[in-house]
């Protein structure tokens, strides 16, 4: 597999990341902002049932905004006096404290480098939304200094660009129309989770899976789909060098 990986690097134009899981460290946080979000309403679950009941959830409401839409559920289930409205604004203002706190993946910073140093464009299909993003880019000093998104990437597209979640693959596809690819081999996707890897698959898109201990309860579904699987960025970044793409 990894030679006819090594193969498929050599002939790149364009590599589309995802962000949360992938290229950051921030899966666990994320649970944690929504295991608290429960408990400020009175739920008493471990962080590993809000999980369960979270991905429950999107897997059956994946249109308009996913997490207000999801913010009412808990408003109802824990018979809340709070909006909707005012549940997703708490979890927002959690989320900002923590979001200036969130790191790179080991080497993932790199990655990033050896790919801009070698002339190969690089998108970012994130569902994060783009306020928190633009956290990322301008309060996060872990992320700042060691590579800032805003000026690495070619072409980012967030949440708020797009009416469909992933796995939809409205993300990938609005990566792929902006740099006009009509030769998809030149073009791959790098992600951690099984939504992820299902909403590129749907865009017709090969997809790198980097290893992400968060989504190992999906493990064998992803193995299943992916067309490669790498367990880190150092070893991606060696594969890029053996497929002579030197930098």
């Amino acid at each position: 597999m990894k030679e006819n990986l090594k193969e498929r690097l050599r002939k790149l134009d364009l590599v589309i990341f995802d962000l949360d899981g992938t290229l950051i460290d921030s899966n666990g946080i994320h649970n944690y902002l929504d295991a608290e979000l429960i408990r400020w309403l009175g739920g008493d679950k471990s962080i590993e049932e809000c999980i369960q009941e979270r991905e429950e959830f999107f897997k059956n409401n994946n249109i308009g905004d996913i997490y207000l839409n999801y913010c009412e559920y808990l408003k109802t289930k824990y018979k809340s006096k709070l909006s909707k409205e005012e549940i997703l604004q708490y979890r927002r203002n959690l989320s900002k404290e923590v979001s200036k706190d969130i790191k790179y993946k080991p080497d993932a910073d790199e990655m990033i480098k050896y790919l801009k140093n070698n002339k190969i464009k690089i998108a970012l299909a994130t569902v994060s939304r783009r306020e928190t993003l633009d956290i990322y880019i301008n309060e996060n000093e872990n992320l700042k200094n060691k590579c800032n998104i805003q000026e690495y990437f070619d072409f980012i597209v967030t949440k708020d660009d797009v009416k469909l979640k992933k796995p939809n693959p409205e993300v990938y596809n609005k990566i792929i129309e902006n740099f006009n690819i009509t030769d998809l081999s030149k073009c791959i996707v790098i992600e951690d989770s099984l939504t992820g890897v299902l909403a590129a698959k749907n865009a017709n898109l090969d997809v790198i899976v980097i290893y992400d201990k968060y989504s190992e309860k999906d493990r064998n579904k992803i193995n299943e789909l992916a067309d490669y699987n790498v367990n880190n960025f150092k070893e991606l970044i060696e594969l890029f060098k053996e497929s002579k793409l030197q930098g």
